[in-house]
């Protein structure tokens, strides 16, 4: 009897799972997305895929770069809009300059175009910095940015290739049980069998799952991006940033300067994560809270004082107690696999959770090390509400505490 799985959710995350469960020969596999593909928060990513020599920027971003794209390019005949242009990595600091001439080091070990720059060396790569406030810099060639809606495309059409069914405009209501195993995926249209269940909900994987008792770590926070029209235009291929000692990070996009905080102290969302249908919407504008760190992106582009703001974009994100994804089965329920709580970095971490879910429903040699994202690795503290919005307030900011970004 063939294995029936449903992955509950559309976005990045879901379909990635979709194609990587359908290349196993998982099974039949059956997708459902309430709203249409990419809904949530996958269209609103920056889209940004960088490679650094730490833990999970490592294996999963070098499979993600040199396997995942590619394949699902050839598979799907979509592109993905791939484009390879390296990221300046800004020191105002010795001790974060110090962090990132490791990594360089490194880079160049592994035969990456990696390199340390002096604060003269960086309006070479992008004009619009003044290096004033810096002290130096590290080109990392191994980074670069794509398409989000594109590459959920490729993953969903790459699929239905292989047999897929992908059921959008169809809200998964709640998991059907027998005792304590999961049988199937309850919608307005009825239930639909299956003897596995993976949840890629994004922030609402926390809601869907509460009815069984399940408190993920994870709660929705407000995150933060604007984007500018400057003067001169930037070309893309011009080098992403990011500044650790600001909090802040950007890119071209559209010739003009994207950029964003992960901002100390995040608004956390009242009920972890908006109504159910929030489907393509945003939180309103809120510059009191990001406008120092668009005060500290000025003084790095001074063309930000008189640029005007194309857009603002106050997309929420889902976020985990220690800054690592959720995925794997949980405890006390057969049946059920999880992949959530990317940290504003799904697309990136797509490839790892597809390969992941797929390994853990063929019972697979496990190509990356799953424990490290045990969603059972948080203490009962998860089934209160407070403790998780002061504690996931503090995640955002976390990855520039050390640099390792």
């Amino acid at each position: 009897m063939v294995r029936r799985i449903v992955v509950v959710g559309g976005g990045v995350i879901g379909t990635s799972v979709a194609w990587h469960l359908a290349r196993a020969d998982a099974g039949e596999i059956v997708l459902v997305e309430r709203h249409q593909l990419g809904a949530g928060t996958t269209w609103h990513s920056a889209g940004n895929i960088l490679w650094n020599p730490i833990d999970m920027h490592d294996l999963p971003i070098l499979y993600m770069l040199d396997e995942v794209i590619p394949a699902v390019t050839e598979e799907s005949g979509q592109e993905t809009g791939w484009l390879e242009t390296g990221r300046l990595c800004l020191a105002r600091t010795r001790a974060t300059l110090d962090v990132l001439a490791v990594q360089a080091e490194e880079g160049m070990r592994r035969g990456f175009v990696s390199r340390m720059l002096e604060p003269s060396d960086i309006p070479a790569y992008n004009p619009l910095i003044d290096p004033t406030p810096l002290i130096g810099a590290w080109l990392n060639g191994k980074v670069g940015r794509l398409n989000p809606a594109d590459l959920t495309a490729a993953y969903a059409r790459a699929a239905r290739r292989r047999g897929v069914t992908t059921l959008e405009e169809r809200p998964a209501t709640g998991l059907a049980m027998q005792g304590v195993t999961v049988c199937g995926v309850e919608t307005p249209q009825g239930t639909i069998p299956a003897d596995l269940v993976v949840v890629c909900g994004g922030m609402w994987s926390r809601r869907f799952l509460e009815p069984l008792g399940i408190a993920l770590g994870q709660w929705g926070c407000e995150h933060f991006y604007a984007i500018a029209r400057t003067d001169p235009a930037l070309p893309r291929e011009t080098p992403s940033f990011i500044s650790p000692d600001d909090s802040i990070y950007g890119r071209e996009e559209v010739g003009g300067l994207l950029f964003g905080a992960f901002d100390e102290d995040a608004i956390t969302l009242e009920d972890g994560a908006p109504p159910d249908d929030f489907a393509f919407s945003l939180l309103s504008e809120n510059w009191d809270k990001f406008g120092p760190y668009a005060e500290r992106a000025a003084e790095l582009f001074p063309c930000l004082k008189t640029a005007p703001i194309h857009r603002f974009v106050n997309g929420p994100e889902a976020f985990s107690i220690d800054g690592k994804p959720l995925m794997g089965p949980v405890t006390g329920i057969e049946g059920l696999l999880v992949a959530s709580a990317f940290n504003s970095a799904g697309v990136s971490y797509s490839g790892l959770a597809g390969q992941m879910m797929a390994d853990l429903a063929t019972g697979a040699s496990p190509r990356f090390d799953p424990a490290p994202y045990d969603p059972d690795r948080f203490d009962e503290r998860t089934h209160d509400p407070h403790w998780m919005r002061s504690t996931v307030s503090g995640t955002p900011s976390s990855k520039y505490r050390d640099a390792n970004v």
